[in-house]
């Protein structure tokens, strides 16, 4: 029984995966709660509503904010969420009652939304960097063993993206970036700042960063102590119960050169944990990923990797001026980048506040100049200033942009 849910898990994976690259559907888990009044088939289609729009908001919910406004300085004033779904296949997965309030759990398939339409950045390819992802409860890992998790999770996730056109993606997971993991993202930590994320980038080569948190991977149920010795031998007459765990993570993306947080979201799933309790299954080896958890950890993977794939789409193209001679500059970005001979591109001076001992904000500023490309190497490209503005006016570390 439980290697046919196991075909049956990986089968409808398959089919996900395939209308992730073919008609841009994700699969997310919704609840939704009603009051029981005189009728339960009123409440219960009350709870079912609301589990969709629940799925909803965790698929399609999107945010854009204008990050160079204002005369070029980075602003996040003008942020927008809005959320449209077409579902798919639905899937009841809980019911239960409590009181007079019942509760559905849904599993739907959502068709994703558009996030921008078509623009001039999108002829490029985004580089990013994804970074360790920290594990907020420590001992959730325990069991099973999946202390590897922290890196090998986005590790999968970058190579996820890697699939994805207009992407250069970068694994970086030996870099964790919260040292307050409870409250992360958090600005009043010392080595959590601007700088700190620049560097980042800077060293990394990167425009976008992406970080994680992850929140929750405990389970309902215990295993129960006075049968642990004659368990193995219960096992060959009656198939344990298994217990249901979760996966739950916060992922971030942040531009690396100024160090905005230009996005937030949080995905979570949850599958049945059918190893036993001393099991070191270990996370990302083949046991781990033939359980129930494991397809379910696969969808979280899938959802986040696409999210941030579609959102690096609608992003800004950014590339740092390494050197300026003449009329001519060297920026970091090249023929992999996307960049050939001809493209222009808008160039913004970038500065730095000090504003508090721990804390430095950037801002863009726009100079009234264009430059246009006239040799790309495979990583670097040399670029023409197209106006009469002095070259003293645009410095090293200064930004080309395409929106």
């Amino acid at each position: 029984m439980r290697v046919l849910k196991l075909i049956l898990r990986w089968v409808s994976l398959s089919m996900l995966m395939v209308c992730t690259s073919v008609a841009w559907s994700k699969t997310v888990t919704g609840e939704g709660h009603a009051q029981i009044g005189s009728d339960v088939e009123n409440a219960r289609d009350l709870a079912y509503r609301r589990a969709l729009r629940d799925a909803s908001l965790q698929a399609n919910v999107r945010v854009t904010s204008t990050e160079i406004a204002n005369n070029g300085y980075i602003s996040h004033d003008n942020i927008r969420m809005e959320s449209a779904a077409e579902f798919g296949q639905v899937e009841i997965l809980t019911e239960s009652i409590d009181g007079n309030v019942l509760t559905l759990k849904v599993r739907a398939e959502v068709a994703q939304a558009p996030m921008c339409t078509p623009s001039k950045s999108q002829n490029y390819n985004k580089r990013v960097a994804v970074l360790g992802f920290s594990r907020e409860k420590i001992d959730h890992a325990t069991l099973g063993g999946l202390d590897a998790i922290e890196r090998e999770l986005p590790q999968r996730v970058a190579l996820t993206m890697s699939s994805y056109g207009g992407l250069r993606v970068q694994p970086a997971t030996h870099i964790g970036l919260y040292p307050d993991v409870t409250n992360a993202p958090s600005r009043s930590m010392p080595d959590y700042t601007v700088a700190e994320l620049s560097r980042i980038g800077r060293d990394l080569g990167v425009q976008y960063v992406i970080s994680g948190v992850i929140r929750d991977m405990s389970n309902r149920g215990d295993y129960k102590r006075e049968e642990l010795l004659i368990q193995p031998l219960l096992n060959w007459f009656v198939e344990p119960e298994p217990l249901t765990r979760r996966m739950s993570v916060d992922v971030y993306v942040y531009e690396a050169y100024s160090g905005a947080l230009v996005h937030r979201t949080s995905y979570s799933d949850e599958g049945d944990w059918t190893e036993s309790e001393f099991s070191k299954a270990g996370f990302g080896s083949q046991n781990f990923w033939k359980t129930d958890y494991g397809f379910a950890v696969e969808r979280v993977i899938a959802n986040i990797s696409e999210d941030m794939s579609m959102l690096m789409n609608c992003q800004p193209f950014m590339a740092e001026i390494l050197q300026a001679e003449g009329q001519q500059l060297r920026i970091n970005a090249g023929a992999l980048d996307g960049l050939r001979p001809g493209d222009t591109l808008t160039v913004y001076r970038t500065k730095e506040h000090y504003e508090h001992p721990v804390r430095i904000d950037a801002s863009m500023n726009r100079v009234q100049t264009t430059v246009k490309i006239s040799q790309v190497q495979p990583h670097f490209a040399f670029a023409e200033i197209t106006s009469s503005i002095p070259v003293m006016q645009i410095q090293m570390r200064d930004m080309v942009v395409a929106w």
